[in-house]
């Protein structure tokens, strides 16, 4: 007898074994993990690629691949809704899109809104779903016969009622997204088996239900608005869909569970395209490094009180002309510069980006000027490129490779940099260490690696723990200067190559494991980007020390 999924993890070997692109990867993995029996859909791609035409796995995935976009598409096109059901649709959900908590008052905001299908009607009108055809079996494949049937009986029943419940109203710039698949909009599941007949019943009949919308990402779909104007910026919400009237049903859940699977492969199509694309043009105009410490030098010889001044002033400038920040800590400034109130660090920053551009050539901000306003403040030029975390999705194998090597080549300058401080361990100008990774914030400097150590093994620290890590903190380990931040969003990427690595708050001498720890510790949620990482260090094993760091994690609560 086969084991439990077993066609589906040799459906994924092959897959994976296949030379296709990251994007379609993700693609197969993705119709796979959101079909409703995986392993029901894996037997049949594995037996359309074993069909003994000869023809390589390669083309065969690729071929059906074309086959899914055209399934997937389906659920983008804008079915029209008749008048009558239009009517019935703005009674029921009170002419404005769920997701607004309830209608404005005042008459002078204007209402936007689409009436939308959950799924389009049409799906299985055209001779493309022809019950015998490729497409049709796809479907079903990844559906199962059972729930195929269900929604072509739901589609097909041509009722009042039945549109009711399959349609319902967002505001335009949710519609698309919700078309195209990047945002998923679910109700909740029984954790045991999400198609269980009674909860869907249950769900079916209530005049209220709570629903999550969730964003997919990456890859923006653009601002997304509701239905009075306001924007939403979520990544998931939970919204109440009701109804006042029993004659005015809500959409029915098993339809918003068929785009919510779905909705995966067709965000992933918008993101290959995107990538078909090409990377963004480079700029029309930028500074060479030489030239930038040029002008730093000429714009030196201005007296501190008046660049002072031209600082403040560009701030103000650069708050009317650019987003803040995710933090309201980091302002972007015209003319290729940025400002950091340094709350954590105080001069640590600045110190440390001048170790770098002294002793490395790793592509970091340039140091510019540091002045005390209510904060100490750092003035320090732009990178180009976008962060790893924003754009991994689009770097093709060769790319990630090349990435790690580049990353192996950093991380051997950075231990190059002469540690000058009176301190072993301590930040670039031998005061406390600042990382995140400390509930308190800071820690040290020390002299010795066991000092560091025992701030680490604090009084929460399970007895268990202690004696688990106790090997690794008993050894010895050099002390190298280490961004200890590394995080895929502090990785900047340009078309395709790594441009440039910011925030350098936490930087300072640790022991040599810490960048390993730190880099995997930032990568939790990215196990790709975790290969990467390993493949920078492979003449280092720090495992041993990652294990112990994940049981000290677990241990440590925030605020201690």
């Amino acid at each position: 007898m086969e084991p439990l999924l077993g066609r589906y993890h040799a459906t994924i070997r092959l897959i994976e074994s296949t030379r296709l692109t990251p994007a379609e990867h993700s693609i197969w993995r993705a119709f796979l993990d959101e079909a409703v029996n995986p392993e029901y859909a894996s037997q049949y791609i594995w037996e359309r690629v074993h069909d003994r035409s000869g023809r390589p796995p390669k083309q065969i995935l690729q071929e059906l691949k074309l086959d899914w976009k055209r399934v997937v598409t389906k659920l983008a096109k804008r079915d029209k809704v008749s008048s009558e059901a239009q009517t019935l649709v703005e009674a029921r959900d009170d002419s404005h899109c769920f997701m607004l908590d309830q209608k404005p008052s005042d008459p002078s905001i204007s209402v936007r809104f689409d009436h939308a299908w959950v799924i389009p009607p049409s799906l299985f009108d055209d001779s493309d779903m022809d019950p015998q055809g490729p497409l049709y079996a796809l479907l079903q494949a990844f559906l199962t016969p059972a729930k195929i049937s269900e929604l072509q009986t739901l589609l097909q029943t041509d009722t009042l009622e039945s549109r009711l419940r399959n349609v319902f109203l967002l505001s335009p710039s949710i519609h698309s997204a919700f078309r195209n698949g990047h945002i998923q909009i679910f109700p909740p599941t029984d954790t045991v088996d999400p198609w269980n007949d009674a909860t869907e019943a249950r769900i079916k009949t209530a005049s209220k239900v709570y629903y999550f919308v969730s964003r997919l990402w990456p890859e923006p779909c653009g601002l997304l608005f509701l239905s009075d104007g306001s924007l939403w910026d979520r990544t998931t919400q939970m919204f109440i869909m009701e109804t006042q009237d029993a004659n005015l049903p809500l959409p029915d859940p098993f339809l918003f569970r068929i785009h919510h699977r779905i909705a995966a492969s067709l965000h992933l199509f918008h993101v290959e395209e995107r990538i078909a694309e090409g990377w963004p043009s480079p700029p029309l105009f930028h500074l060479s490094a030489t030239t930038q410490k040029t002008l730093r030098s000429l714009w030196h010889l201005v007296p501190r009180f008046i660049r002072v001044q031209c600082y403040r002033v560009l701030l103000k400038l650069g708050s009317r002309l650019y987003p803040r920040s995710f933090t309201g800590l980091v302002h972007r400034l015209p003319f290729g510069l940025y400002a950091k109130e340094c709350v954590r660090s105080s001069r640590n920053e600045a110190e440390a980006l001048r170790l770098v551009e002294q002793y490395t050539l790793i592509p970091a901000p340039l140091w510019v000027d540091y002045y005390q306003g209510t904060h100490p403040v750092l003035i320090m030029t732009a990178l180009p490129g976008q962060t790893l975390e924003a754009v991994f999705h689009r770097l093709s194998y060769s790319e990630r490779e090349q990435l790690s090597k580049v990353l192996k080549m950093v991380l051997s300058q950075l231990r190059c940099i002469p540690n000058q401080t009176s301190y072993v361990f301590g930040n670039s100008h031998g005061g406390p260490l600042t990382d995140h990774r400390f509930p308190s914030g800071t820690c040290g400097p020390f002299h010795l690696i066991s000092e560091f150590h025992a701030f680490l093994v604090h009084s929460y620290v399970r007895t268990e723990t202690k004696d688990k890590i106790a090997a690794v903190h008993t050894s010895q380990y050099r002390s190298v200067f280490t961004h200890a931040d590394l995080h895929p969003s502090n990785i900047l990427i340009d078309r395709g190559r790594l441009s440039g690595i910011v925030d350098w708050e936490c930087a300072g001498f640790y022991p040599e494991y810490w960048e390993f720890t730190k880099l995997m510790y930032g990568a939790d949620r990215f196990p790709e980007i975790q290969h990467i990482i390993r493949d920078a260090f492979t003449e280092d094993n720090y495992e041993g020390e990652l294990e112990a760091e994940r049981l000290l994690w677990y241990d440590t609560p925030f605020g201690i």
